[in-house]
């Protein structure tokens, strides 16, 4: 049986996964206890074993990343739960840990569910060490560097208009016209620019939001950017995409 708690200080938002997973999970998950406050969240967590944590983005006037900060160590899962915070789901993506949107979906929470039993011996130390470290320095990177054949070229991430996959490679399309094929994936990059201001708006397209002109509706529509380039965007990415536009 899988030990686990909700850290939420929304009432609505607690009720309704305890009641998912009450319905849905009863045999396998074990609900400890509904932490409202980040002070009891940090008392708890370094007190009591837990093997699944269910962690609000924020609660109160604190973070998740804070309070996990403070411990001396994770040996336990995390699913986190958000209501499109573009930044903090860029940072949470980057260390591969698994997240749900609020409202949570029943269908949605299944799936984090599997995924944390499939990895439940592992725990999640490495990608919360992972996690934190971005949330301190991702964000200050403002070069990046590209291997090249004679060496390594230093780019300002504001001078990328977008990145696209091409299998194991990546093309980078310059504002001045160039492009920069790397032995690189997408999702490399993906990681890389998170924090930059960057979007996957498709599994093969990455792209400055900075650089977005129009977005133009559909199912999930497209997005022409200022160099002309036209952009597919993924119906399930249509919804978080306007959010993160509407940051810049």
């Amino acid at each position: 049986m899988i030990q686990s708690v909700i850290i939420e200080d929304e009432p609505q938002s607690a009720d309704r996964l305890r009641l998912l997973l009450e319905k849905y999970h009863r045999e396998e998950i074990q609900l400890l206890r509904w932490i409202q406050n980040g002070k009891e969240a940090e008392e708890f967590l370094s007190q009591n074993p837990v093997d699944l944590v269910f962690f609000d983005v924020e609660i109160g006037s604190v973070t998740a990343f804070e309070i996990l900060a403070k411990l001396k160590s994770w040996d336990f899962s995390i699913i986190f739960t958000t209501a499109h915070q573009a930044y903090a789901l860029q940072a949470i993506r980057h260390s591969a840990l698994d997240y749900l949107l609020k409202p949570v979906d029943a269908l949605e929470l299944d799936a984090a569910i599997v995924k944390v039993k499939d990895r439940r011996s592992s725990g999640s130390s490495p990608q919360i060490r992972l996690l934190l470290d971005y949330l301190r320095h991702g964000a200050k990177h403002s070069r990046l560097p590209i291997p090249t054949q004679t060496g390594i070229e230093y780019l300002e991430t504001d001078e990328i208009v977008r990145c696209q996959a091409d299998v194991n490679y990546t093309h980078i399309f310059l504002k001045e016209g160039r492009k920069i094929t790397v032995a690189k994936t997408l999702k490399d990059f993906e990681g890389l620019l998170a924090a930059s201001g960057f979007f996957r708006t498709h599994n093969s397209h990455l792209v400055n939001l900075r650089e977005v002109r129009i977005y133009h509706k559909g199912k999930g529509g497209y997005l022409i950017l200022k160099d002309g380039s036209e952009i597919e965007v993924a119906s399930r990415r249509k919804e978080e995409l306007l959010l993160a536009l509407g940051q810049f």
